[in-house]
């Protein structure tokens, strides 16, 4: 696990101090460097866990830089000949970092954590943004810049030809998986074909660790169990019950940030699996995130087919670029509280930049949503897994309507049949324990 945190301003260095003593399960520091910018403000920046550290001189000076990077994700920090520090991330998003400054504009901070810039009084934290640069050059001095991010040349090379689509997709997630090979790392088998396919691909099941969690009737829970026997998966269930989600609830708030029943609704479960993955001894969890949106998953976007498949493609692209907002900061906030980095194979950029230029007609084909996926799937596992519809993760695991019974139980009697009785008891149980949530 890794991280990042870095300041500018009067004291930066016992800020950034600070804000280690919050971020403790992203690793201790590996190193702290401390200086100032040519405008003589103060400036600290460290690296966390596995974070990298380096510095290298320019014919202007010395840029140094601390990287929180995972395969081909990155987040990462750089003051550049003691200049600026420029932030920046790459376009997809998986590894986040927030800046912001103090409501006097004496320090500007940055971290891998909106509640470690809390802990150092900047209460208005905001988000880099994927495929952006923010550049630092004091408090109150701040610019901001867009990379060659996603390229939208993709439309003009959209690919049809089913069978070729097939065939280079499945070599692709292969070559993406077999880089994985060594690596040993518990894995969220849900039964959905995005999980199965990455299974059955993989050539070191042996070595790892398969996860499934939920109420013990659930639908994902029965999917799982059944996929996992045809595909001799040898699957640990983790049940859960309304007191369990119950004392749950404080710690996911937390860690996620967030009261948004949504957010906590899928995050609930994946801390499970995370603090599952974490006792077994292993530093990492793959999960299938990334297919819905990149191949078409959701139920919303047969609507959009049926108007126009330009409003498909357009949806799609959209949604694969605000895919770290709405949630891989959230999954990876709740992985890195159990010190556990999270695998995305469908996040790979090649794999995403190929599936951007497939044709939405192969991703939603017939009523069939994922069917591209759904035709390499159907070469590597039994066609009744390959086809097999899924549940959203919200609904699948049961977790919202015990979320939703909490509250008919301890809300009062005028709240807790309103529209977002979820969302106001939420809130309650997070002031209630003093927790910090994003606005």
């Amino acid at each position: 696990m890794s991280g990042i945190v870095g300041a500018v301003g009067p004291r930066a260095f016992q800020a950034v101090r600070s804000m280690h003593q919050v971020l403790t399960h992203r690793g201790d520091v590996r190193r702290c460097s401390q200086g100032k910018l040519s405008n003589d403000i103060e400036y600290a920046v460290s690296a966390l866990g596995d974070a990298q550290f380096s510095a290298s001189s320019g014919s202007s000076g010395l840029t140094i830089t601390v990287s929180d990077r995972y395969h081909s994700s990155y987040a990462q920090a750089r003051i550049v000949d003691s200049r600026v520090l420029l932030l920046d991330r790459d376009w997809i998003g998986s590894r986040p970092l927030f800046y912001g400054s103090n409501l006097t504009g004496s320090l500007c901070a940055f971290a891998s954590e909106r509640k470690a810039l809390w802990s150092v009084g900047i209460n208005r934290a905001q988000r880099v943004d994927p495929g952006t640069t923010v550049a630092i050059h004091g408090p109150r001095s701040i610019t901001f810049g867009t990379k060659n991010t996603l390229q939208q040349s993709s439309r003009n090379h959209a690919t049809y030809n089913e069978s070729r689509v097939v065939h280079d997709l499945s070599e692709l997630l292969k070559s993406v998986m077999n880089e994985l090979a060594d690596e040993q790392m518990g894995v969220a088998f849900s039964g959905g074909v995005d999980s199965s396919l990455l299974c059955a691909i993989m050539q070191n099941n042996a070595n790892n660790l398969y996860f499934a969690a939920g109420l013990p009737e659930s639908h994902d829970l029965k999917s799982a169990q059944q996929a996992a026997r045809l595909m001799r998966i040898d699957l640990q269930v983790i049940p859960l019950d309304a007191c369990h989600v119950e004392m749950l609830i404080p710690r996911v708030i937390e860690t996620v940030e967030s009261c948004n029943p949504l957010d906590l609704a899928i995050a609930l479960p994946m801390y499970v699996l995370s603090e599952q993955t974490k006792a077994a001894g292993l530093n990492s969890i793959l999960t299938g995130q990334g297919a819905d949106e990149l191949f078409a998953g959701y139920s919303r976007y047969a609507r959009l087919a049926a108007t126009n498949h330009k409003g498909l493609r357009d949806a799609l692209e959209s949604d694969v670029l605000n895919i770290a907002r709405d949630n891989l900061e959230r999954d990876n906030l709740t992985a890195a509280s159990h010190s556990i980095d999270v695998i995305l194979p469908y996040l790979d950029p090649r794999v995403v930049k190929f599936g951007l230029t497939i044709d939405s007609t192969l991703k939603l084909n017939r009523g069939i949503n994922k069917y591209i996926l759904r035709k390499v799937a159907e070469q590597l596992m039994p066609y009744e897994l390959a086809y097999r519809p899924k549940k959203a993760l919200q609904y699948g695991t049961g977790i919202s309507t015990v979320l939703r019974k909490l509250a008919r139980k301890n809300l009062p009697r005028d709240k807790r049949n309103s529209k977002g009785a979820v969302g106001i008891y939420l809130r309650s149980v997070a002031e209630k324990c003093g927790i910090a949530v994003a606005e």
